[in-house]
């Protein structure tokens, strides 16, 4: 098992990283504490630090969401073509 301590939303995190290469693990890492540095900031009034946490949490489920979303839009949207081109084949293949 590889862990490692890592600092995420001001505190340090003993985490198993067997299931993903560092530098992949150092983007996470990263990206997390900007989405909660930029949360903390919108949030200044807020003192409580689990809240804030949350918040985070939050904002980054909602932007995986709408990445799936979009990415389950665009998937559609090739299939839908799909189906009809291959209609359109079938289509040409019993008119010849």
């Amino acid at each position: 098992m590889t862990a490692t301590r890592e600092r995420i939303m001001g505190r340090d995190i003993d985490l198993n990283i067997d299931n993903i290469d560092e530098l992949s693990f150092n983007r996470v890492v990263n990206f997390v504490n900007e989405q909660w540095l930029e949360v903390k900031r919108e949030n200044a009034n807020v003192a409580d630090t689990q809240k804030i946490a949350v918040l985070t949490a939050v904002k980054i489920a909602a932007e995986l969401l709408k990445i799936k979303d979009l990415q389950e839009n665009i998937s559609n949207s090739y299939e839908n073509k799909i189906k009809e081109f291959i209609r359109q084949l079938d289509e040409a293949d019993y008119i010849n």
